[in-house]
Order: C-alpha cells, then sequence, then structure tokens
C-alpha cells in the first residue's frame, strides 16, 4: 500500500503547546500508512532538535525573509510541485496561510486545520482579533476537516461562526505517558534545595494568557507560605519580576527559565498551579496530573472542565481569582490525605489522553479525510 504523503505545518518550532503536539505527532504517526513532512514558515526554536530524523522540513524562509503574501506564494509553489495527500496546519494564522495557498496551487489535496485556542480568550489586538474572527467565519469552511483541540472550542466554532458540524472533529492533545515518567527519572530538577516551603509550579510561557500575575497574587493571600517555582520563558518576565517585588515575595518566586525537561521539577512540586486566563487543551496541567502531583486550575475557556472534575481528580476556581487560587492552594497544602487522593484520580484520569489512545483518532482522522 502506498504511503499517504502529509504535510504538517506550522509558523516555527517556539516552544510552546502546540509546537509539542506536533513533534509528539509525528514521533508517532504510523509510518506504514503515513509519510510525514513538516513545512515551516521559519526554521527556528527550540523544538528544531527533537524532530524525528526521517522527517523532511520544508522551510518557507530559506530563501530570504519572507511576510504572509511571501509565504503564501512560496507555499502554493510547494505544494505543486510535491503534490502532498493531505496538509495539516496549526494555529490560526498557519490555517488561512494553507487555506489560500491550497487554492491558489490548484492542487486537490485535503486540508484540515486546528485550532487549539480559545477564540473566545485570544486577545492579540484589535486587527489581528478581528483578522482571525473573519478568517475563521470566511474560509474555514473551505478546508475538509477543522480539528480543535476540545468539545468547548468545537462548540464555538459551529455555533458562533456557522462551522458545519460535520467537519468539527475534537481531538485532545496527546500526552506521552511513559516518556514524561521516564524523564522525570533522568535527571537532577533545576531548583535548589535550600527551601522546607513547600513547592507550588506553574508551567508555560510567560505571557498575559497564562495568569502568572495571578499565581504571584495569590500568595499574599494564602495562608501556608510556600514557594512558587516558575517554569518558562517569555516576554512578561520583567514584568512578574517586577510584581513579586512590589508585593514583597521575591525572595520565594523562582524563575527558572525555559527547560527542554522540566518533569525532573516538576514531580517535586507538592501542587501543580494553572492560572490562564485562556487555554485550548492546556498540556502542563495534564502532564502535571501524569506525575501525580494534585492541581488546581482555573476554570478557563477551554480545556480545564473537560480534563477535571472538580474535588475529584483536582480542583477549579473562577479565572481571574487570586483569593480563590489561594484558598485552593491552602486546601491541598492543609490536606495530605487529599493531595494523594487527588494525585492518584488525576494520574488515573490522564490516561484517556495517552499517545497510543490520541494518535489512533488523529490517524483515523487523516485517513478518512484523505479517502
Amino acid at each position: 500500500m502506498e504511503r499517504k504523503k502529509v504535510f504538517f505545518v506550522l509558523h516555527y518550532l517556539a516552544g510552546g503547546g502546540t509546537e509539542r503536539v506536533v513533534v509528539r505527532i509525528l514521533h508517532s504517526l504510523d509510518r506504514a500508512r503515513f509519510h510525514p513532512f513538516l513545512v515551516v514558515f521559519q526554521k527556528k526554536g527550540v523544538f528544531l532538535s527533537e524532530l524525528p530524523q526521517d522527517v523532511q522540513v520544508f522551510d518557507l524562509d530559506r530563501y530570504g525573509s519572507g511576510g504572509r503574501f511571501v509565504w503564501i506564494y512560496r507555499f502554493a509553489k510547494l505544494i505543486r510541485k510535491e503534490n502532498p495527500d493531505m496538509l495539516f496546519s496549526f494555529l490560526w494564522f498557519v490555517n488561512l496561510v494553507a487555506i489560500v495557498a491550497r487554492f491558489l496551487s490548484r492542487v486537490r489535496c485535503r486540508l484540515v486545520v486546528s485550532e487549539r485556542v480559545s477564540i473566545d480568550g485570544a486577545r492579540e489586538g484589535y486587527l489581528e482579533d478581528m483578522l482571525r474572527r473573519a478568517g475563521i467565519f470566511l474560509l474555514y469552511s473551505s478546508a475538509d476537516r477543522i480539528v480543535p483541540n476540545s468539545v468547548w472550542m468545537g462548540k464555538q466554532l459551529v455555533d458562533r461562526f456557522g462551522i458545519p458540524p460535520r467537519k468539527v472533529v475534537a481531538i485532545p492533545n496527546p500526552v506521552d505517558i511513559d516518556r514524561i515518567e521516564a524523564r522525570a527519572r533522568e535527571a537532577k530538577p533545576v531548583i535548589a534545595e535550600e527551601s522546607t516551603m513547600p513547592l507550588v509550579i506553574g508551567m508555560g510561557r510567560l505571557t498575559p494568557q497564562k495568569g502568572f500575575d495571578l499565581l504571584i497574587r495569590s500568595m499574599t493571600f494564602s495562608r501556608f507560605p510556600f514557594r512558587l517555582v516558575l517554569i518558562g520563558e517569555g516576554e512578561d518576565q520583567d514584568r512578574l519580576q517586577a510584581l513579586s517585588l512590589k508585593l514583597g515575595v521575591t525572595d520565594r518566586v523562582v524563575f527558572t527559565g525555559f527547560q527542554t525537561n522540566p518533569y525532573p521539577s516538576l514531580a517535586r512540586a507538592a501542587v501543580f498551579a494553572l492560572s490562564s486566563r485562556f487555554e485550548g487543551f492546556p498540556n502542563a496541567l495534564v502532564e502535571a496530573m501524569t506525575l501525580g502531583i494534585p492541581c488546581v486550575s482555573t476554570r478557563c475557556p477551554t480545556g480545564p472542565e473537560e480534563i477535571i472534575t472538580d474535588g475529584v481528580d483536582g480542583l477549579l476556581v473562577p479565572v481571574e481569582d487570586s483569593r480563590a487560587l489561594a484558598g485552593a492552594i491552602d486546601r491541598l497544602l492543609s490536606d495530605e490525605k487529599l493531595r494523594k487522593k487527588i494525585g492518584l484520580a488525576g494520574r488515573e484520569r490522564v490516561r484517556e489522553f495517552d499517545v497510543p489512545r490520541i494518535m489512533r483518532r488523529f490517524e483515523s482522522l487523516i485517513e478518512e479525510a484523505i479517502t
């Protein structure tokens, strides 16, 4: 049987959740049925070194710096030359480029676009936000399938943007449980042992979306002093450091920067806290649950309420509420029995998202869309 040629499409390989998911898919995709390639607008990013060796990368910026119109032209030209069976793009801007490039190429390949962040939550500036919404409304229906990573987001696409329900297939992010558990044992944590305080860890890009300012503010409301460790990098770091200094908690807040392997540090947490204002499907939350860490999360759109059952395998609190975050963290820090119960239940819950199970859904989607 001839393998199907599938182009996965990203802007670049930054250290975000979407890029991590695509790398995971590239590693796991059945090579007997599919021949994966990666198309990037810019060949850069921390995950370049983690790509499978058998995956060819097409760099649309190879012949000089481009922009959206140059990328569309080069991508259309690449599609005509390589004649893939399918394009599978991720994130709204990349999706729009892929839709237009396929149209201009006149090649009859299938197209799957994937939305990864809540449409209501994301705010990238007025013009960018309007472009995103207009693009979804006007162009997404021309794709063969639209894949959000949460059921809630799929409902947004149908109810708010008129996407035909038959085209929307929600698939959560795959989580490599065996790899996470193995990597948690393979290196020393980057966090020093100097404190006897319990560790509360937040992980993700340091951006306003992640709400780390709310997590820092929660320290001033907590009845139990804890050490907060933030794993990640981003444009918000200076502001967050200034906030911790202003609130008098700078001696209890640690910024580790981006960690290729954050799991040894994550495994030491007493509590993991997701303070996000919006998400798609929060990888960091599921990874913490994989290691049996009891988790507190906001009820942000979208994802956490599809992962956690409040009081069973995690605790959920309102968005933008530092007092509620502090209260949930206190509840776990003060009750070892509850911590163990929620940690064990969370570990069991994430088996639903293990790579083999989720990859079967991705592979079935690709097969069905192509045929």
